[in-house]
């Protein structure tokens, strides 16, 4: 409160100089008048944002002996940011649910999000300016500018006149990697695949409404999403596989994904992802892959065949009562570590033979026609290419070593005899049943951990 004589108009300023209150004490000898206000509020500094009609009803009313605000300063408004309103789902999951009763729901598993052509799929809000503001002694206060955002990036699409609506050139997979939004045609067949379809091998996505029948193959270099039951078939992606019904194989089926596999069952079957592998039932199959093997559900069990995992394995039943040969098996064989060894000792000599090739090439640097010039640089390229080759193979196998470390066999239910579980080069053979447990590597062998509930 500023400090003046007892019967003068006395102004206080907020702390961010934004509102300015009169307070009038109860005259005793005169009347107060708006330029006496307006006197004071100069001299405390308040030249913006002042209310002539309050000030003049404040005196008219005779409003004494409380604080009644007079001046306002513009507050800023910030901008908004342009944003993208998608109108895909981006966001769904590709694992199955679980069911109430403990069955998983391989239905429910979305691979792809599908759009027709001519489907809206963004629409573009622009940025809203911002307004500035201004406090009681005439400052500017600079509000945030919204920004807009760059057009969105990709392919098999169209972005309309205005810049706001975008809309799919064409029927097909739709989705969203790094900022850029494809679209891809999607090879769909309504119902089963026979003799009289053929063979399959398509450069995008499958989607089989029926089943796969038996001497037939379906190969895609993206997902493949069958909802019928596969027979002796060879289904092959180069990306994710998601069979609603499962495989009755007939030991004539032929799986394999770069991705992950889901399924209902597998039966008399070859599997193999470099991914993960998810299912109800493996009976007499030959698995393996490079990640984990989940077995849910309320049949959630292996029997019989030769299953392999890298990283891990989860299973409710192992094995049979019927003490059907089972081998379960996780990590890496003796094979794996003498291939990195042999990779690691390649590796330096190639990388040797480059450094004496490179030498040979400075002396002959001058004489560039010279035969011996151009065999060297022959050699050079063969080994360079040669020397990535093996970098590569010898960077994928460590990275398997290490994510077989740690890696366990979990059996939430029971092991039966007849079951061979294998850690690494290491192996153990049931001789009774067993529940509830885990097998994991020790040093040098295998032990049973009870699971604490």
């Amino acid at each position: 409160m500023a400090a003046l004589a007892n019967n003068e108009p006395q102004i206080r300023v907020s702390h961010d100089n934004m509102q300015a209150y009169l307070y009038l004490p109860g005259p005793e000898m005169e009347n107060y008048t708006v330029s006496s206000v307006e006197e004071a509020l100069q001299s405390s500094g308040v030249t913006y944002g002042i209310q002539q009609d309050k000030i003049k009803e404040v005196i008219e009313n005779q409003i004494y002996n409380r604080e009644v605000l007079v001046a306002q300063g513009d507050i800023p408004k910030d901008g908004v940011n342009g944003y993208y309103e998608y109108k895909f789902d981006m966001n769904f999951s590709k694992k199955p649910k679980i069911r109430p009763d403990g069955s998983v729901d391989y239905w429910s598993i979305k691979m792809v999000e599908i759009v027709t052509e001519g489907q809206e799929i963004a629409v573009y809000h622009p940025s809203i300016p911002g307004k500035d503001g201004m406090d009681l002694r005439g400052k500017l206060i600079l509000a945030k500018r919204g920004r807009d955002l760059v057009p969105l990036r990709g392919k098999g699409f169209q972005r309309s006149e205005d810049g706001l609506t975008y809309t799919s050139l064409m029927d097909g997979k739709i989705e969203m990697t790094n900022e850029r939004i494809t679209i891809l045609p999607v090879y769909e067949v309504s119902g089963d695949v026979d003799l009289s379809i053929g063979n399959i091998d398509f450069r995008g996505d499958v989607i089989v409404h029926g089943g796969v029948c038996s001497g037939v193959s379906v190969k895609a270099t993206g997902t493949i999403a069958i909802d019928g039951v596969v027979e002796g078939a060879q289904i092959e992606a180069g990306k994710d596989i998601v069979l609603r019904s499962g495989v009755m194989g007939a030991s004539r089926a032929s799986i394999t994904s770069k991705g992950n596999i889901s399924a209902k069952f597998f039966e008399y079957a070859r599997v193999h992802a470099n991914g993960s592998i998810q299912a109800d039932v493996f009976l007499n199959c030959q698995v393996s892959c490079g990640g984990n093997i989940i077995l849910d559900g309320k049949k959630a069990s292996i029997i019989g065949g030769d299953v392999g995992a890298i990283q891990g394995i989860v299973v409710h039943t192992l094995g049979s009562d019927g003490e059907v040969r089972t081998q379960v098996r996780i990590g890496n064989d003796a094979s794996v570590r003498r291939r990195i060894g042999v990779l690691r000792n390649k590796i330096e000599v190639e990388k040797a033979n480059l450094e004496k090739i490179e030498n040979g090439l400075k002396i002959l640097q001058d004489l560039k026609n010279d035969p011996r010039r151009t065999d060297l640089l022959r050699v050079k390229i063969r080994d360079t290419a040669l020397l990535a080759e093996d970098t590569a193979e010898l960077e994928k196998l460590e990275d398997q070593m290490e994510r077989a470390k740690g890696g366990k066999i979990r059996v939430d239910g029971y092991v039966y005899p007849g079951v061979q579980v294998e850690i690494d080069d290491l192996e153990v053979h049931v001789k009774e049943m067993q529940e509830k447990l885990e097998f994991v590597r020790q040093t040098d062998k295998i032990i049973m951990c009870a699971i604490e509930m």
